[in-house]
C-alpha cells in the first residue's frame, strides 16, 4: 500500500481556513498511523458513505454543521 494525493473542494472563507482542513485531515491520517491504523481510501469512503444510515451519527453531523 503507498499514499496518494487526493485533491477536492471543500467551501471555505479563505484559503488559510482550506489549508487548516488539509493539515486537520492530514494529522488524523498520520495520528492513526502512528497508533498501527491504517485510514486508507477505503474505508473512509465506505464510512462516508454510510454516515446517514446510522440515526444517531446522522444527527449529530447535522447538528454540527448546522
Amino acid at each position: 500500500m503507498r499514499g496518494y494525493e487526493v485533491k477536492f473542494n471543500i467551501y471555505a472563507n479563505s484559503q488559510q481556513e482550506a489549508d487548516m482542513a488539509t493539515k486537520a485531515i492530514k494529522e488524523f491520517i498520520t495520528e492513526h498511523a502512528r497508533s498501527g491504523r491504517a485510514v486508507t481510501a477505503s474505508k473512509v469512503a465506505a464510512a462516508i458513505s454510510k454516515w446517514k444510515d446510522n440515526v444517531l451519527v446522522r444527527n449529530r453531523i447535522i447538528n454540527y454543521f448546522n
